[in-house]
């Protein structure tokens, strides 16, 4: 069988049972309709197109919400069940315990990472529902406190419930952390100044590079954590790649990078971000988006009059 029939089959079989049926192949064929050998021969870039699409990671609805439970159970249940039963002569009173969580299931609040309009936030909407947790236990981050103005124009921050000691944003993926940085620094010193109170952060993915940045200690230090950490070798190109553990042998390396790269810096016009966001370089998709840390042949659809057709489209964010 040529190798493109061997890629078309693998495509098929992962739309039909691993990517919920997200693509079909009319599709593929209008996406790869954007190599036109500018780099290398049409059929040499088509066929090198075919295999980075076969090697997608795609996490569809059951895969989430999958995910979701296991950021309940492993990353917030689990240590505090465990830290109850330390303080208490590692008791296994299961009715003392249960209580005991619920009181500190109660001081506890769940946020995404953004505003109400970004992936972090929507995967909220999931997670309560997998976990069965009350609608009172979720916020917005402006919920979290307030600023007023004291005589002589003094201002002060307010928690807004004193009774909440525990903050947990939850995120879909942690990839370079310049997102967090920018986006979570001002609260998290804010809510540092509310004495008892500590915030946690669990993504379902993080690079290595990007937890580490989310452990730094002006964020969330060792609060920090994921399901599923993605080290150097989900980099598609780097040294270690599992893209390319096992390349076809009519495909080659680096002819792959060299079209990705052309391709993603003509589309992006950036030798940073030619790979994905900050060279992320992944390839990985979700249902409800597609991260920029990916690479932007799958998903660039920007502006919306572009050319260019992406085949797992990315809903950019306008600030």
């Amino acid at each position: 069988m040529e190798l493109d029939d061997r890629l078309k089959r693998k495509i098929e079989v992962l739309a039909s049972q691993a990517w919920d049926n997200r693509l079909r192949w009319p599709d593929v064929q209008e996406w790869l309709q954007n190599f036109t050998g500018k780099y290398y021969p049409v059929d040499v870039e088509r066929s090198h197109a075919l295999f980075l699409l076969s090697q997608v990671m795609f996490f569809g609805q059951d895969l989430l919400r999958e995910m979701l439970k296991s950021v309940y159970e492993n990353l917030y249940r689990h240590p505090i069940i465990a830290k109850i039963r330390r303080e208490n002569n590692n008791t296994l009173d299961e009715g003392f315990i249960e209580a005991k969580f619920a009181e500190e299931l109660a001081a506890t609040r769940f946020l995404g990472v953004g505003n109400p309009s970004e992936s972090g936030p929507h995967l909220l909407y999931y997670f309560r529902q997998v976990n069965d947790l009350p609608k009172d236990l979720f916020i917005d981050s402006g919920d979290i406190y307030s600023v007023s103005r004291l005589p002589g124009n003094k201002i002060t921050i307010v928690q807004t419930d004193p009774d909440v000691k525990r903050y947990v944003f939850i995120d879909d993926l942690l990839g370079s952390g310049t997102q967090i940085s920018t986006y979570l620094t001002k609260k998290l010193e804010e809510i540092g100044h509310f004495p008892g109170v500590e915030s946690y952060y669990f993504s379902l993915f993080a690079t290595s590079k990007g937890l580490g940045a989310a452990k730094d200690p002006k964020l969330f230090g060792a609060r920090a954590s994921c399901v599923y950490e993605l080290d150097e070798s989900f980099r598609c190109f780097s040294e270690n790649s599992r893209t390319f553990a096992t390349i076809p042998d009519e495909l080659d390396f680096r002819i792959a990078k060299e079209i990705a790269t052309g391709y993603g810096k003509d589309l992006v016009k950036c030798d940073l971000h030619a790979l994905g966001y900050k060279d992320g370089q992944l390839l990985i998709s979700f249902l409800h988006n597609t991260p920029d840390n990916s690479l932007p042949i799958l998903w660039f659809d920007f502006p919306k009059a572009a050319s260019w057709k992406p085949v797992f489209k990315r809903y950019d964010k306008k600030y």
